[in-house]
């Protein structure tokens, strides 16, 4: 008989192990990358003009008479987005005003001064055309969210952070 004999000691393991263990009490390390994996995201639906889960965009009037991107005539709002870890989350997010306007949606209606029932928004579209209403409906267009591909590519973030601690 034959036998071969692999000691876990021979292999520091030991040592692997506890290495990895410190590395596991905080995981701040590891959720910043997983924040940097969710701005990556927010990122590239600006530049395709889609929600999470693929969900395309209304197109913005402005971008539809320039030729331009939705939500990115002047990028403040792109270019804002952030992300923020500790050792339990990542969290992504702006400071940006407006942000919510767009995430979610909004009626804009006039503010009547005096109670003067016939007040109108008035506004210059692209291209010169003037115009007064009632209102305006701004659709949402969420741009932060977690989907899917989000989840696959914080699992492989996992994976290869997890593989760099027990090296």
């Amino acid at each position: 008989m034959v036998t071969l004999t692999v000691s876990l000691d021979s292999l520091d393991f030991d040592n692997a192990v506890a290495s990895g263990l410190r590395q596991l009490s905080d995981l701040t390390p590891l959720m910043q990358r997983v924040g940097t994996v969710l701005e990556t995201s927010v990122s590239q639906r600006f530049e395709r003009g889609e929600g999470p889960g693929g969900i395309a965009w209304p197109v913005s009037i402005r971008a539809r008479e320039t030729g331009g991107k939705t939500l990115v005539d002047s990028t403040r709002l792109r270019d804002s987005i952030t992300s923020e870890a500790d050792a339990q989350s990542a969290r992504v997010g702006t400071n940006v005003p407006y942000a919510h306007v767009h995430q979610f949606g909004a009626f804009i209606e006039p503010i009547a001064a005096d109670g003067d029932a016939t007040a109108k928004l008035a506004f210059t579209l692209p291209g010169g055309q003037f115009v007064m209403v009632d209102q305006v409906e701004i659709p949402a267009r969420p741009f932060i969210g977690f989907d899917d591909a989000d989840e696959v590519e914080i699992g492989e973030t996992t994976e290869a952070w997890m593989r760099e601690v027990f090296a």
